[in-house]
């Protein structure tokens, strides 16, 4: 029963949806049918006006971001999201870095970030400057940031857009590969 009003704007209207973990969802309609709305409620970015969030069988109240990724709810989204100065290990674990005895831990992150890319089959060097790789190369990057997080749910805005045919078949090996594991993925 999710809706979302705006001033002089009803972008939802008692929308629901429920979604499975191990499986993939498709969200699909034109441009300005509230699907980038709906999807962003999910990852705490906007309140629903009315309408409850369960996840788990469990309703949830997120009044940002940080509360969908405490449950496990990661967005993945068409405009990246990413630092080009810092390295490819650093950007997925941007906010997140590990620490060993209390203090940073760049070898363990390079090597974590390594493993992540390599479950997801792609071949990048972690220790790469994220800014010398091409856009397809970033969206990898993108989405191994939402996966290096042990999501529970995952939501990708129109991923493929800057993929070429050859990528995009890769992504969907790697969408699997998460359905697999038990993760729900919503696709818009």
């Amino acid at each position: 029963g999710i809706s979302k009003v705006f001033p002089g704007v009803k972008a939802l209207s008692g929308v629901d949806l429920a979604v499975r973990f191990g499986t993939v969802h498709a969200v699909v309609g034109e441009n300005g049918a509230g699907k980038s709305t709906l999807m962003k409620i999910l990852s705490g970015a906007y309140a629903p006006t009315t309408g409850t969030i369960e996840v788990a069988g469990v309703e949830v109240r997120m009044k940002r971001p940080a509360d969908a990724q405490k449950l496990g709810i990661r967005m993945v989204h068409q405009e990246l999201n990413l630092v080009p100065d810092l390295t490819v290990a650093e950007n997925i674990f941007l906010g997140r870095m590990p620490k060993r005895f209390g203090f940073f831990d760049r070898g363990g992150m390079v090597r974590r970030a390594g493993a992540v890319l390599g479950e997801l089959g792609a071949s990048i060097d972690p220790q790469q400057r994220l800014g010398d790789l091409t856009i397809s190369q970033q969206q990898l990057v993108e989405i191994a940031k939402a996966h290096a997080a042990a999501p529970r749910i995952i939501v990708l805005d129109e991923p493929t857009s800057s993929l070429s045919e050859h990528e995009t078949a890769a992504l969907f090996r790697i969408l699997r590969k998460m359905r697999d594991d038990g993760i729900a993925i919503i696709y818009i």
